[in-house]
């Protein structure tokens, strides 16, 4: 009789833990972004900090598109603040976009900053599930070129999102 209540007792912890890694850890917000929390700031003060911290670590912001802005001028007055960063401008993007075009997904970066239920985050896509399909295609040297560069952009992210000093 113990067995079995050790058996079914088993079980049941092993339905529970897949039932939460289904539905708390890997769900597709969690596979495909990274998402950081930004505490105490504002969202335009976080748009600028994050743009200087992307040109300072070598991932040239090529244009700051204040979406927000576009969609109350066409009548949506409680759309909440959301910019949408253009980056990663690196030497070697128009290599990479020959060999590869479908990478313009990747590169150049576009990172969501956004406010949320009174909340300000951050947000940029996972290139790994992305990079593994077409490393093939990229070969070694372009392949660890986007992983670095998307590894760059993580850490600024964080380092805005932490409000670490320059």
């Amino acid at each position: 009789m113990r067995a079995i209540i050790f058996l079914a007792g088993g079980l049941l912890v092993v339905f529970a833990f897949i039932f939460y890694v289904k539905n708390y850890l890997i769900t597709p917000k969690n596979m495909f972004f990274f998402t950081v929390e930004v505490v105490g700031k504002k969202h335009e003060d976080v748009v600028k900090e994050l743009v200087d911290r992307l040109n300072d670590k070598g991932l040239n912001v090529i244009r700051t598109l204040p979406m927000s802005k576009v969609i109350h001028a066409r009548g949506v007055k409680d759309f909440p603040n959301y910019t949408t960063v253009l980056a990663c401008d690196i030497p070697q993007k128009k290599e990479i976009l020959l060999k590869v075009p479908f990478m313009s997904v990747l590169i150049p970066c576009s990172v969501a900053v956004y406010e949320k239920d009174g909340k300000v985050y951050i947000t940029s896509l996972k290139e790994m599930l992305i990079v593994k399909d077409y490393s093939q295609e990229l070969g070694d040297r372009y392949t660890q070129i986007i992983v670095d560069t998307y590894q760059k952009l993580r850490i600024a992210m964080a380092e805005v999102a932490k409000g670490e000093k320059r």
